[in-house]
């Protein structure tokens, strides 16, 4: 790392705050509502006979609301995994936009992308600011 990128690292963690005790940035706000959206989707998706794996998907949904309780209990490492789980779903819907082979494929696929990418962008900066030790 060179000694400018060095100096710039350190502005900018200077200007960061820590989370207050009952705040919650719009990017945990709408992880939160993303994760109990994938949660309910799933629910509705398993109880109208979707085809699928009933237990595999009681997992996922049971899986997605502990994520969202983590998320909104602001615990750092519950935000990396879902960090983690935007981030491929983000690379993955992008990929699969070059094999699209109809209309609806690419509507899929880039929703994922813009649905995904603005809350990712968004837990960046509240990854950031969860590290901040307490003033």
């Amino acid at each position: 790392m060179s000694e400018r990128s060095k100096e710039r690292t350190a502005a900018i963690q200077a200007q960061l705050q820590p989370l207050g005790p009952d705040e919650r940035p719009l990017g945990i706000k709408l992880a939160v509502a993303l994760a109990l959206f994938l949660a309910a989707a799933n629910i509705v998706a398993l109880i109208a006979g979707h085809r699928g794996n009933l237990v595999g998907g009681l997992i996922f949904t049971a899986l997605m609301l502990g994520a969202a309780k983590g998320l909104w209990e602001r615990r750092y490492w519950i935000v990396l995994a879902f960090e983690a789980l935007l981030g491929l779903s983000i690379v993955l819907s992008a990929l699969s936009l070059a094999f699209a082979s109809n209309a609806v494929a690419v509507v899929v696929a880039g929703g994922v992308v813009v649905v995904c990418a603005p809350i990712f962008w968004l837990l960046v900066r509240v990854m950031a600011r969860l590290q901040v030790p307490p003033q």
